[in-house]
């Protein structure tokens, strides 16, 4: 009975579910889909409406979203609503790992886990590496706990997850390897336990979880027997893997490095400390977290068809490095508690000087009188930081001034954190760019879905009912035209000719067509939005780094509609009027 009682651990650890809820399901369909999210969403929704299209890559998101769809209605929201909710269960993670990690540090892991900023970013992505991050650690964790029920579940999810699942899990093995090759001889004790583990799980949980596996693979990948084909879908993850070796998305390896800068501080700094003093003591586990960091880092970025959310395997083991090393060195016992927190309170009000100047710098050009001295009061302000710490630690203690050090470092790191995270997840503003976000990410999708909705309002009466040929290859686009009944899809750069005068037609920008300059009038949407820069950060990095703004490539389409759906537009396409933007549509 005292297993199950509720504890405040219990509570805690509710808590952090909780916050990663709601930080996770906050907003979730503002944004469009971007083209790589749509992709994997179509099939989803047409597997919804009765029809039987190609699974896709992640058969486990098409299975399961599919379901989603046919009990609610589609949107951005529901599309991104299962790795939103698995995201969120990364909070309880730590929980099956407590034994080994300890209840105060697995506590800390699972608020860092939540609140890490892109955990949370790429838990609102669809096609994330979020499912099969998910379901490989509670396979791992249920399988530890003798829950072999269950570890059989979450594997078998985990293998319907697709490319994302094998990096990870070749990241794990080497870690393995690596630990097994050169770790220290573990005690008797140790030893004892491990095999204990071992037998327990051969004897009695080993079937039992692969027939759960078998089950879970047959079940889920044809959809309740609905649909045979997916049986063999889970196995198009290791070929889609293998072709992004061949296929560079333009996304920079160092621009990964500078992601995990600039949005982690508080976990690579902690986690880098974690590791290092691990390793000077010899800590097993330490060790093993450093293998895995190290391994699922390098995947990450020697892999040419990259994006930045690769990196969510090598978060968990350094978010877990900087759990141990703040579980050591937060700790409320003070020495000299007036000195500390007074030096705490210094040293943090010195940080927000210097984020006040690197503000300053963001809205001031490099040619500006005052922007070299801006930089120049920053590097003083961060050396008159230093020389506090020196002279506390000369004058009254040298702990004192470890822990004012430390104390202000997790505070304005913490709350930058916290500052990141909003930027990314939560605040949608145009212009502004993230290092998180899917490439290329939708820009107008949004614009041009109301644009349609109100010319088939002034055609039809009706949204969602005006005949519209897409001559253009466009996922995003597919998926922001799925209620239109009357869609034809063409290949892009086919000749529209062919299928007459339809009322609304959309093409490339550089699509050269003189029948639609004579009978059209056209107006241009954004489409699909780039980094505007080829290197790993923007050029103007303070201004980035505060407001977010940044150079942008933008591709256009254009919208064509035909001139005689407009009041007097049959004259003027007569007359070869020449073309122009649409008139504000007004209800008849």
């Amino acid at each position: 009975m005292n297993s199950t009682r509720l504890t405040f651990e219990h509570l805690l650890y509710a808590l952090a579910l909780l916050l990663a809820l709601t930080l996770r399901l906050l907003n979730l369909g503002v944004s469009p889909l971007a083209e790589g999210e749509a992709e994997l969403a179509l099939p989803a929704y047409q597997i919804s409406g009765g029809e039987r299209p190609d699974f896709g890559a992640q058969p486990g998101y098409t299975a399961l979203t599919s379901l989603t769809f046919a009990l609610l209605p589609s949107s951005e929201f529901t599309a991104r609503l299962w790795p939103a909710l698995l995201g969120a269960t990364l909070a309880l993670i730590p929980f099956f790992f407590r034994r080994w990690l300890g209840r105060e540090t697995a506590l800390v892991l699972a608020f860092g886990l939540a609140l890490d900023p892109g955990l949370v970013a790429v838990s609102r992505q669809v096609g994330s590496p979020v499912l099969a991050l998910v379901f490989t650690l509670l396979a791992l964790g249920f399988a530890l706990n003798d829950l072999s029920l269950l570890a059989g579940i979450a594997a078998g999810l985990a293998l319907l997850s697709g490319p994302p699942l094998l990096p990870g899990l070749v990241g794990l093995a080497l870690a393995w390897g690596a630990s097994r090759v050169f770790y220290v001889t573990p005690s008797e004790a140790e030893e004892e336990e491990h095999l204990a583990a071992r037998t327990r799980f051969d004897s009695s949980g080993l079937r039992q979880g692969v027939v759960a596996m078998l089950v879970t693979l047959l079940l889920v990948g044809t959809i309740f027997l609905r649909l045979p084909q997916g049986l063999s879908a889970w196995l198009a993850g290791l070929p889609a893997y293998l072709s992004g070796w061949g296929h560079f998305l333009g996304v920079p390896a160092l621009r990964l490095l500078a992601a995990l800068v600039i949005y982690q501080p508080l976990s690579l700094v902690f986690g880098l400390v974690g590791a290092l003093r691990g390793w000077l003591r010899g800590d097993r586990l330490a060790q093993a977290l450093s293998y895995w960091f190290i391994f699922a880092l390098l995947l990450a970025l020697i892999y040419p068809a990259r994006q930045v959310g690769d990196l969510a395997w090598a978060l968990l083991p350094m978010w877990a490095l900087a759990a141990m090393e703040l579980k050591r060195t937060l700790r409320w016992e003070f020495s000299q508690p007036v000195i500390t927190l007074a030096q705490t309170a210094l040293l943090f009000i010195l940080m927000v000087l210097i984020w006040l100047n690197l503000a300053g710098l963001g809205q001031s050009s490099p040619e500006a009188p005052d922007y070299l001295t801006r930089l120049v009061l920053v590097v003083g302000v961060i050396a008159l930081g230093g020389v506090t710490s020196a002279l506390v630690g000369l004058g009254w203690s040298w702990q004192a001034s470890r822990q004012g050090l430390v104390w202000a470092v997790c505070a304005a790191l913490g709350l930058y954190t916290l500052a990141g995270l909003w930027w990314s997840t939560q605040l949608h503003v145009p212009g502004r760019v993230e290092l998180w976000q899917p490439l290329p990410a939708s820009s107008d999708s949004r614009l041009l879905e109301n644009t349609l909705d109100d010319i088939s309002r002034w055609k039809t009466g009706e949204p969602a009912s005006i005949d519209i040929t897409v001559a253009l290859d466009s996922p995003a686009l597919h998926w922001a035209l799925r209620t239109y009944s009357r869609l034809t899809l063409l290949p892009e750069g086919e000749q529209l000719l062919a299928v007459g005068s339809p009322s609304v037609v959309i093409t490339s920008q550089n699509v050269k067509e003189p029948s639609l300059a004579a009978s059209y009038r056209g107006q241009d949407f954004v489409l699909r939005t780039y980094p505007g820069w080829s290197g790993p950060l923007p050029p103007n990095f303070p201004q980035w780094l505060v407001f977010r703004l940044a150079p942008q490539q933008q591709v256009q389409v254009i919208l064509w509609v035909r001139a005689d759906l407009f009041p007097g537009g049959a004259a003027q396409s007569e007359s070869n009027l020449p073309q122009t933007n649409l008139p504000q549509l007004d209800s008849p």
